[in-house]
């Protein structure tokens, strides 16, 4: 199976559109933050997104709270506390971890630890927060800033796929065990991955529009 991912969109349809035209999928996967709050962009993002294919989701720290709490939105499923399968069991984790910008979005760790407890074992995990400790989550500073409630999942669960968004300046691949790690990257600033899932092997490639 083959999985488009693009994560911190902020509203940045013609960026999108423009990735999604380039590449072959049989996924789309938006790991959070299209819009910066309005519920008006995220319906747009995702209307956009499925003119070129089957779309799942979940909401960044950015996007409207209400986005927690429904299903599916322009027919696009939700993940965030829920598990789809098309072909692989995927389930997600939506929102951010706490910070210190108070963004529209955020669940403390126990929060979390609730929402991933719905899931149970998975082949793809969809979150918006990177799991704390990884070359995912290093903010400019240096510190690891990323979820401490999705590390301890990956580790006990070991999904086949992690794929994540949100530290803009963090895009990358990692690994905790058999999981690999994947940061696309802002959307915003062109930048995306496509990722083979083969079986038991997935590979990664990370991408940027010219």
């Amino acid at each position: 199976m083959r999985l488009f991912l693009a994560s911190d969109i902020h509203g940045s349809a013609g960026k999108l559109k423009s990735a999604l035209g380039r590449e072959s999928y049989d996924l789309i996967v938006l790991a959070g933050d299209l819009s910066n709050g309005s519920l008006k962009d995220v319906r747009r993002i995702l209307r956009r997104a499925k003119e070129f294919g089957s779309v799942v989701f979940v909401p960044g720290n950015m996007d409207p709270p209400p986005l927690l709490e429904v299903e599916e939105v322009e027919g696009c499923p939700n993940l965030h506390g829920r598990v789809r399968t098309i072909e692989m069991r995927f389930g997600g984790l939506g929102g951010g971890n706490i910070s210190p910008f108070s963004t529209p979005i955020e669940l403390d760790e126990d929060e979390m630890r609730e929402v991933l407890s719905k899931l149970g074992g998975l082949d793809v995990l969809v979150s918006h927060a990177p799991p704390h400790d990884t070359k995912l989550d290093v903010i400019r500073s240096g510190a690891h800033v990323g979820s401490k409630a999705l590390r301890e999942y990956v580790e006990r669960e070991q999904p086949l796929l992690c794929v994540c968004g949100h530290i803009h300046e963090s895009p990358g691949v990692d690994r905790i065990g058999r999981t690999v790690l994947v940061n696309a990257g802002p959307m915003m600033r062109g930048r995306y991955a496509v990722i083979e899932v083969r079986g038991d092997e997935v590979i990664p490639s990370l991408k940027i529009l010219d």
